[in-house]
């Protein structure tokens, strides 16, 4: 999947969050994006996704156009191609960590329940996740819903990995767990874009960005 953002910009009234940035994500690529608070960065993940819709400029997905997309397109999209961490875990409250991590597969279906199920227990294991897999999240911590939640967006087995603060939440053995998922997965050729505070996590990256007030200041590497 080929990523090309072109001149992309959102304003919210006087406000403008993103200002008139481009950039190109190839397939394979692992791309973080590092600056401060309020700088822009969940603001251009909505974008990319789909969850909100640029003021000017274009996204391209393989030269579709975001803007050109139906609701259902885009839920396909989602659904199909894209694997999305949040800041916030959004996890169904009544179902246990393992039910979690396998509700997307009620939307999609792209492998057997058996394919489905290997695939949770390799994430559980990878992720440390074992003695929590029939817990509800009400009983876990912020760290145990992230991880959750890291799981869950990685089970459809995703064209790209989109994640806001996927290691906000975790303790450093914890957060170096994720980083070797996210490694290995990237190694078997995953695209992955995040934003991070995380500088192991973010040097990782073939390509790192800095973002300042809605714009680009530097490419890093």
């Amino acid at each position: 999947m080929m990523i090309r953002v072109n001149h992309i910009s959102k304003s919210f009234g006087d406000y403008k969050a993103v200002d008139s940035i481009s950039f190109d994500v190839n397939s394979g690529d692992y791309v973080a994006i590092i600056g401060p608070s309020g700088s822009g960065k969940t603001t251009l993940l909505s974008l990319l996704t789909g969850l909100i819709s640029p003021t000017d400029g274009e996204i391209l997905y393989d030269d579709r156009k975001l803007s050109s997309m139906s609701r259902s397109q885009l839920a396909g999209l989602r659904a199909w191609d894209l694997g999305m961490i949040f800041q916030f875990s959004e996890l169904v409250p009544s179902l246990t960590v393992e039910e979690n991590i396998l509700l997307p597969a009620l939307f999609t279906k792209k492998f057997s329940n058996t394919e489905y199920q290997s695939k949770c227990d390799f994430l559980i294991d990878r992720l440390a996740m074992h003695d929590i897999r029939h817990t509800l999240p009400r009983q876990l911590s912020g760290g145990q819903l992230q991880k959750t939640a890291i799981a869950r967006s990685l089970i459809n087995d995703p064209l790209l990995l989109v994640a806001d603060e996927p290691s906000g939440d975790l303790d450093p053995d914890n957060s170096n767990l994720v980083q070797m998922l996210l490694m290995e997965y990237n190694r078997m050729g995953l695209t992955i874009l995040l934003v991070t505070h995380d500088m192991n996590l973010a040097f990782d990256a073939k390509t790192i960005y800095e973002m300042k007030a809605g714009s680009f200041s530097q490419v890093i590497k």
